[in-house]
């Protein structure tokens, strides 16, 4: 009979995910293992939620959320002193295995690291090479042992590279089956529009401007309750200080972005996981963006796809306008808005297609498919162990 692993050696597991959308799923991910085999001990890059699910966080990955070449090089100093403590970590500790989440710049360089030392690895929302880095594709699949995608065109995407990957569907929507439905409070006839600029503080200071702009403008064509659901890591007074710059009132909610997106009729939104968050509730949108200049010209000469929003990418189509960089003007979002506001049918068809963009990426026990990968490298290092059968 085998031993269950409290009786044999210490399974020790690194997370390391450096935005809020990684210590999300870094925490369903470690809420998953531990299920499966309880005394399994693990470490983590990561964010309160990761640390929620029992992670031992060796450092918060809020210091390292950036987007852009400039904005990387204002935190350089940071981002190198995090990477050579890790380093030492790695190479000083028991680990039968690693899972990176995303953040490419990082984690990229990282498994190197975890190469060299010999230790498995998974690469789990990998970075979106197919939109923008086709080279670092045999990179990451040769550092990697395993792949896990979330998107369902990158399976056969990999395919065609040469490199088997698994499909294990799209962790956020675990999160969002489970959100109880609420709503805010309104006026009669009032129309409720959501502003979301971002998780990180570049992206705030340059797209909250422009979303603020735009809302002035609806504001004075019809009666309008806008709403900010603060991300995790933004700080409330660099929001409050921006909208105190514009003839509109704005209420400000923390961290509680599903309440937002499902209550509102309509959403001003960064690219991102927001908009599979509107998909899922089916709120229609603009996408609106912008990068510093040279971040933007990189990204022009690297990214290859016809849109930044995944609910476009996914659909193939562009289900919901995009306002980008030099397109980002408030005049030109604000009309749009209106278009869309007043023609019911095209509300109608932008919801049906939503829909089937969260049709496509529903996929049952996604955290529990990516456990089962983590612990089969982990079995790989470690002879006996088993684990709980009380898990999907």
């Amino acid at each position: 009979m085998s031993k269950s692993v409290n009786e044999t050696n210490e399974m020790n597991l690194l997370i390391v995910a450096g935005e809020v959308s990684g210590d999300i799923y870094g925490a369903l991910l470690a809420n998953a293992c531990q299920k499966m085999v309880p005394g399994i001990k693990i470490f983590g890059v990561g964010g309160k939620r990761m640390e929620k699910a029992g992670v031992n966080l060796l450092f918060n990955s809020l210091s390292l959320s950036v987007v852009g070449i400039t904005e990387v090089l204002s935190k350089w100093g940071k981002i190198k002193e995090v990477f050579k403590k890790l380093k030492n970590f790695i190479y000083n500790s028991s680990l039968q295995a690693v899972v990176l989440i995303d953040y490419p710049g990082f984690n990229l360089r990282l498994a190197k690291v975890i190469k060299e030392k010999g230790i498995p690895l998974l690469y789990y929302v990998p970075p979106q090479v197919w939109a923008w880095g086709k080279r670092r594709v045999k990179k990451i699949g040769n550092l990697a042992d395993k792949i896990a995608v979330i998107l369902p065109f990158e399976k056969e995407w990999y395919k065609e590279k040469g490199y088997e990957v698994e499909y294990v569907g799209h962790p956020l929507f675990e999160v969002l089956k489970n959100f109880k439905k609420m709503s805010l409070t309104r006026k009669k006839k009032e129309v409720t529009i959501g502003i979301l600029p971002g998780s990180r503080q570049e992206e705030v200071k340059r797209i909250l401007p422009v979303m603020l702009a735009t809302a002035q403008l609806i504001n004075k064509k019809r009666k309008v309750k806008f709403v900010l659901p603060l991300a995790d890591g933004i700080e409330k007074n660099l929001v409050e200080k921006e909208i105190k710059k514009w003839e509109v009132p704005v209420k400000i909610y923390s961290g509680n972005s599903h309440l937002i997106i499902q209550s509102s009729d309509f959403l001003l939104v960064s690219s991102g996981t927001a908009t599979l968050e509107a998909a899922y509730f089916q709120t229609p949108m603009v996408i609106i963006y912008k990068l510093s200049l040279l971040s933007y010209i990189v990204a022009r000469i690297l990214v290859k796809v016809p849109w930044i929003g995944l609910v476009n990418l996914i659909s193939g189509e562009e289900v919901v306008p995009e306002f980008i960089q030099r397109e980002a003007k408030p005049e030109k979002i604000a009309s749009q808005v209106e278009n869309i506001l007043k023609d019911k049918d095209k509300i109608i068809r932008i919801k049906r297609k939503l829909s089937n963009v969260t049709n496509k990426l529903s996929c049952c026990d996604t955290s529990y498919k990516v456990a089962k990968i983590v612990l089969g490298l982990m079995k790989e290092e470690q002879n006996e162990f088993c684990w709980s059968k009380d898990v999907p």
